[in-house]
């Protein structure tokens, strides 16, 4: 007999998705240079909101998300890849979404330094 979900399995769940969502949200924020006061005041919304989004502590409507989606640019589905599971592939992607949002708060001097980084990094894994 296959048991039913439980609460605190689900609860998890939704957790889980909030907190990728808002990774994502982030992530498209700073790729586009924008702050979360900039964020908050296009899609016309309290700057707390767009922060407890990003934290995963809220989930968007879906005319949040849409208006998120609109202002940052970025196709609404960005902010679901990928989200069902957390398999080895996704955690990949969520290393990708995380240097993303470090990208983006990098100025460009740092940034430069960080793809040289990258670039030894792959080199010397080349060599193993």
């Amino acid at each position: 007999m296959v048991k039913p979900y439980g609460r605190n399995y689900v609860s998890g769940m939704e957790h889980n998705l909030k907190q990728k969502i808002g990774l994502r949200v982030k992530a498209a924020r700073a790729q586009k240079g924008m702050t979360q006061p900039q964020l908050a005041e296009v899609i016309n919304k309290a700057f707390e909101t767009v922060s407890n989004i990003e934290r995963g502590k809220t989930a968007p409507n879906f005319q949040t998300l849409l208006d998120i989606s609109v202002a940052l640019g970025v196709p609404m589905r960005n902010f679901f890849d990928g989200v069902e599971n957390s398999e080895p592939e996704n955690k990949r992607q969520e290393l990708v979404i995380q240097s993303q949002v470090l990208a983006g708060q990098m100025d460009e001097l740092t940034l430069a330094l960080w793809q040289k980084l990258g670039e030894v990094l792959l080199e010397e894994q080349s060599k193993e």
